[in-house]
Parts: structure tokens; sequence; C-alpha cells
């Protein structure tokens, strides 16, 4: 049987951890605990601790929910923008950055990474270590701050998160357009490209990961956001229109603020009966149709119900099944397909199945986990 414990400060993570440590037991965050092992919840861990607003820095405990930050900082006139879109409204600060998840809005903003100042971990051992801080100059030389905090790494357990903040936009405009297929699709993305007109964000959908979700499928669905000055939003929206009418797409809702689109679709990226691996592969722009076609013969091939969305105009792709798990064998062959396709994997899938990676950074990181983690304690 797992035990699973709540520990409500910092103090207590700590002892949690030392307790652990002394009597080797396994501990689990994040992660399905296994039998005589401890489950630690972090969910009273949910503190907005400081908003410094001359700053532009928020101080948050692990279990704050990101749609409950956001909604505190926008009272100030601020934003976290790796949670400014409804898509991980549902996750917590904790889950963000232990899962890796892409910054939706990458596209205009940057990495999620990039909006992390400083943290406060507690190691495997009970110590506490703290990284980074409110200025850049402290986040120069060796990043500490990202390495700790890197996706799945379990070098510890961050307790305190100290994020970047940006102020709101003026205004904010989305626009919900299907396409009748991929080619048209991929034109009209790359010419918003070569245009330089720039969304927050843009996110695609298939019609096989609609028709997992939802019946009534039309086409290829992307979802944008434009944010910014007033007169520069207009301007873009009615380029990109434009851009939708050249290659035959039809615009399904234009919408101030994020859009209902934007809030269906959220359910991507929420726990559910379906298998999503999301911000798994990324390749060059120009090389996604051969993987795709690649994909969608592999899922014809093996029988299986899958599709893709993501981050297109960036190469960054993920994929969701109709079913609880995927088949292992599935996985290789698109991972092969990806590396044909001159992409890469961000290697989320072998973490999340316990596989051990190669090559000098998965050595690197497993000489860090035996010396922060010397029990090897956490997740194992």
């Amino acid at each position: 049987m797992v035990q699973s414990v709540s520990p409500q400060s910092i103090e207590e993570l700590q002892q949690v951890l030392r307790t652990s440590s002394d009597t080797d037991r396994p501990t689990y965050v994040y992660r399905q605990g296994k039998p005589d092992g401890l489950t630690i919840d972090l969910s009273k861990l949910d503190k907005i601790i400081e908003i410094d607003a001359a700053n532009l820095v928020a101080t948050v405990g692990p279990g704050v929910k990101l749609g409950e930050l956001s909604g505190q900082l926008a009272k100030q006139g601020l934003r976290f923008i790796p949670a400014d879109t409804p898509f991980y409204h549902s996750k917590t600060v904790g889950q963000l950055f232990y899962e890796g998840c892409s910054n939706p809005s990458s596209l205009k903003y940057g990495y999620t990474k990039h909006f992390l100042m400083g943290s406060e971990i507690v190691l495997p051992t009970g110590e506490l270590l703290k990284t980074g801080g409110k200025t850049v100059k402290n986040v120069t030389g060796y990043d500490f701050t990202r390495f700790f905090n890197a996706p799945y790494t379990d070098f510890g357990i961050t307790a305190k998160f100290l994020l970047k903040l940006l102020p709101l936009p003026e205004t904010r405009t989305a626009i919900a357009v299907t396409f009748a297929g991929f080619e048209e699709l991929m034109a009209f993305v790359k010419d918003l490209k070569a245009s330089r007109i720039l969304p927050a964000y843009l996110l695609w959908i298939d019609p096989s990961v609609q028709g997992i979700y939802q019946t009534g499928i039309q086409g290829h669905l992307a979802l944008l956001e434009f944010d910014g000055i007033a007169d520069e939003v207009s301007e873009q929206c009615c380029n990109t229109t434009a851009l939708i009418k050249k290659h035959g797409g039809t615009i399904s809702e234009t919408a101030t603020g994020c859009g209902q689109a934007a809030l269906t679709w959220s359910t991507l990226y929420q726990p559910s009966a379906n298998y999503v691996l999301t911000d798994e592969y990324k390749m060059a722009f120009t090389r996604q149709p051969e993987f795709i076609t690649a994909f969608y013969e592999l899922a014809q091939s093996s029988r299986i119900k899958a599709g893709l969305f993501g981050q297109l105009a960036e190469g960054k792709l993920s994929i969701a099944l109709a079913a609880p798990q995927p088949e292992e064998a599935f996985i290789q062959a698109v991972i092969k397909a990806v590396t044909q396709a001159g992409g890469i994997s961000s290697g989320k899938y072998d973490r999340l199945t316990g596989k051990r990676g190669s090559g000098v950074l998965a050595e690197l990181e497993q000489k860090a986990k035996a010396a922060f983690d010397p029990k090897q304690i956490l997740n194992r």
C-alpha cells in the first residue's frame, strides 16, 4: 500500500525527505507511487507568496494552479506567459516545470524555461538549495536554476519558484480557422512566417485528434492569437485573414480574448482516458510534411487511432491516441520516422517509462542524480 503525505511548509517537506532518506524509503512526487512507497502531495504548498510588480517577478509554491495565478496577476495588469492561455490552467506551477511543458506562446515570447528566474529545491537528503534570484545577473554563469528544474530529472523537489512576469497586452484577438487539407494549412503557415506576422501562438489540431475528442470534424484546425497594441493587432489580423482566404481556409471564430475554441481544446492538456504525449518531437518546419505523412501511414498500418497536434510553425509536435497507453512498437516506429525526417525526440517518453538515456548529457544527469540523491529514493 502506498502512503501519501501533504506537507504544508518547506520545513515539513524537508522533514519528510530526511525521514525517507534515513529509512531508505522510495518516495514519489508527480508520479504514481509503488507498493511500500511514500507519495508526496504538494497541493497544500499553494501560496502565491509575493507578486513583485516593480521587478516583474512572482514567488509561488509548486501547488499553485496556473489558472489561479493568471487571475491574480491580471488584477495587477500582469501575466506569466506560459500560463497566459487556457491550455495549462488546470496544471500547477510544479507540474509545468516538472513535465517540461512547452510555452504555447514560445513563437513570440520564447521557451518556458526563460520565465523561471530562481527556485528553492529540497534535496532528497532534506537539505535546501537556493538558485537564481530576482535579477538577471543572478542567473548568469552556470544555470543551476534550469539544471535542477529540467523535466523528470528528479534531483530534488522544487518548493518555491521565482517567475518572470510581463505586462498584460493592450488587446488580444483569437482566430480559429479550418483548412480542407494539410497542404493548404502548410502553405498558409509558410506565407504567415514569410510575411513576418507573429501570432502569440499557432496551435494545429489534425482531424484524427479532433475525432478522438469530438464530433463534427471539418478539416485541419488552426488556433491563433494576436496580442499587443490595438492598431498592430488589428493590422495583423487583417493581413492574416487575407492569407486565410488565399489558401481556402474557413474562419469559424474571431474573438476578443482567448476565444471559445482555445477553451474547448484545453482538454488536450488535461488528464483523460486518451494517451497524450506533448511536445515530444521537434523538427525543421520544411521537414514536417515528410514526418506527418509517415506518421499517418504508421497509424493506419498499425490499426491505431492516433493523431497529431502542436506548434506547427515551430516544428513542435505532439501525439494523441484513443487508448490509455501506447504500444511500444508504435512509439519506436514514430521515433524512427522523426529521426528520418531530421528531427529529434525530447526523451520525455523514455523518462516516463523509466528508461535511461544515452550520451554525454544523460551520463551527466545520472552522475548528478547519484550526487544529490545517493540512496536513489526519489521517484526510483
